[in-house]
């Protein structure tokens, strides 16, 4: 082959070579082939939808100081009938004091109670067992003040039954933790859903 025919011929070669050693996966000194990763996406396959669930960690049992409250100006700093997330008070709801609210019993949570009697001595247990068996499960939607620890408030529409109560000592049992969390077992609708913040309240 005549030596100005084979210039073109041998410089292809050379680049079909060079392109060659660039497919290879690369190596260490050490024979470990590196080999790159590709990861491709069918888009009408889709995905299954992934759902928080805020509560996995949280215990399933609380042991706790518990007292009552009422709708009373003084016992609140701001309208009586409507609880720190809005809904209006009612039996059922119950608050909890502000380190339960950031850990253990979040807004939205759903428990029932189990009435272990005067806190410290335990006289009179189950004296409400009946009356907290009867409503089932109670929802945290109200908080206290920011002076109270590792406790929770039951609210009474009578003022005397809240006096009854007094400060006892109560075994909670978490349902759910959290308002968007894992329910353990099925809940009344009233209870599944957010309170309304525009709810009517008595007076106004």
């Amino acid at each position: 082959m005549p030596f100005a025919r084979r210039g073109p011929v041998l410089g292809l070669l050379l680049t079909i070579s060079i392109l060659v050693s660039f497919s290879h996966p690369a190596s260490d000194q050490r024979g470990l082939v590196i080999q790159p990763e590709a990861f491709t996406v069918d888009a009408g396959a889709g995905f299954p939808e992934r759902r928080t669930v805020a509560g996995t960690a949280g215990p399933r049992t609380l042991t706790l100081r518990a007292t009552g409250y009422n709708s009373l100006p003084e016992q609140t700093s701001g309208n009586p009938h409507v609880t720190a997330t809005g809904a209006q008070t009612q039996f059922g709801i119950i608050a909890a004091s502000r380190d339960l609210i950031g850990s253990d019993l979040p807004y939205g949570s759903l428990v029932r109670i189990r009435d272990g009697g005067g806190f410290g001595n335990g006289r009179g247990a189950g004296t409400f067992q009946e009356l907290l068996d009867g409503h089932g499960l109670f929802i945290v939607e109200d908080t206290m003040h920011i002076r109270k620890t590792e406790q929770i408030d039951v609210w009474f529409p009578e003022l005397s039954t809240a006096l009854s109560w007094g400060v006892r000592e109560v075994e909670l049992e978490v349902i759910r933790h959290g308002r968007d969390g894992l329910v353990l077992e099925e809940a009344p609708a009233v209870l599944r859903e957010r309170p309304a913040f525009t709810a009517h309240v008595p007076g106004n």
